[in-house]
């Protein structure tokens, strides 16, 4: 507030001094314009003074021409020296008037100077007076602009921020809340489905399926090993032919076996890693929760129309759900 008080102060002090200088000018404006008016009446009268010496001059000639004339004539010369007397008379007035004529010219050109000459140094005062008044009118209206850009960009910030730390604990919040209730909805669900007695015999029956199938690649490779290490029975030398055999055994074996594995660890890892990076949020656990609750409830109806594995069936159902994710986010 007394910020604005010393600004509109100042602010009165200026527009003061600047009516003061404005009355200045006008005063010596209406000086000059007096002076104008009398450059006027003097010019008016050099006027009438250069048709008089015109007039004059006029009268010379025509008593020169009357002299000239009245020369010829003898008995006339005290008229022509009355004449000349005359002319003369009238050439020292003519002169006397022209004398007058440039004195007053030399004077009213000095006038004019002498105005301009003032009318410049007043107009470069009031133009260097209004320059310093402006220039520290602005100064202060910068000074008290920057100063309050910085108290409202501070208030922003601090507003901006502490809507930032609402949103965050809102946000927190919510988090916390929905990830209980969805932890709550997988063990609800978990423990429904190991109560249910045709997921919990599928779920057993897919892992001893999937060991079955394991163990007898493993025994076909290593039959397909053992036929193909039979060529070693063509060699003479029978200790040569037996390590041919379990060389040939073994490297089939282990290179079949291993690719197979390694692909399938390899496959493993890589949807792990994306799930990780991509789809490990909340939308992947409701995902997951869907399908254990849709197995879980429509167990008895699933196995009633076909004789599936429900838990192999959950885990299409979920690889589905995910392979459509990443097919949308790609598209995006």
């Amino acid at each position: 507030m007394s910020t604005n008080d010393s600004n509109d102060s100042k602010l009165e002090e200026m527009l003061t001094m600047l009516e003061s200088l404005q009355a200045e000018l006008e005063e010596k404006q209406k000086a000059n314009f007096e002076a104008l008016t009398n450059i006027s009446k003097l010019s008016s009268e050099n006027s009438t003074l250069r048709n008089e010496l015109q007039k004059k001059s006029d009268t010379i000639v025509s008593l020169n021409k009357k002299l000239k004339d009245q020369s010829l004539v003898e008995g006339d010369r005290v008229r022509s020296e009355e004449a000349m007397a005359e002319a003369q008379k009238a050439r020292s007035e003519a002169e006397q008037i022209r004398a007058d004529l440039e004195g007053k010219e030399e004077e009213l050109d000095n006038r004019e100077a002498e105005i301009e000459r003032q009318e410049s140094e007043l107009s470069q005062e009031i133009e260097k007076e209004a320059e310093i008044l402006t220039e520290g009118l602005r100064h202060d209206l910068e000074a008290e602009f920057k100063r309050k850009e910085d108290h409202i960009w501070q208030m922003s910030h601090l507003r901006e921020q502490a809507t930032a730390d609402k949103y965050k604990k809102l946000t927190v919040r919510y988090q916390a809340e929905f990830t209980i209730i969805l932890f709550y909805g997988v063990i609800a669900t978990a423990l429904k489905a190991i109560a249910t007695p045709e997921i919990t015999a599928d779920a057993i029956q897919f892992f001893v399926n999937l060991w079955n199938t394991l163990v007898g690649f493993v025994v076909d490779v290593i039959g397909f090993g053992h036929t193909v290490a039979g060529i070693s029975q063509l060699i003479p030398n029978p200790t040569v032919a037996g390590i041919v055999f379990w060389v040939l055994l073994i490297l089939i074996s282990v290179v079949a076996i291993g690719i197979v594995f390694l692909t399938i660890y390899s496959l493993i890892i890589t949807y792990v890693r994306y799930m990780k990076a991509k789809q490990f949020d909340r939308y992947t656990v409701i995902a997951a929760i869907t399908v254990l609750a849709f197995t879980v409830f429509l167990a008895g109806v699933i196995k009633g129309i076909t004789p599936i594995n429900l838990f192999a069936l959950q885990i299409s159902l979920f690889l589905c759900c995910s392979g459509i994710r990443a097919w949308r986010m790609r598209r995006r």
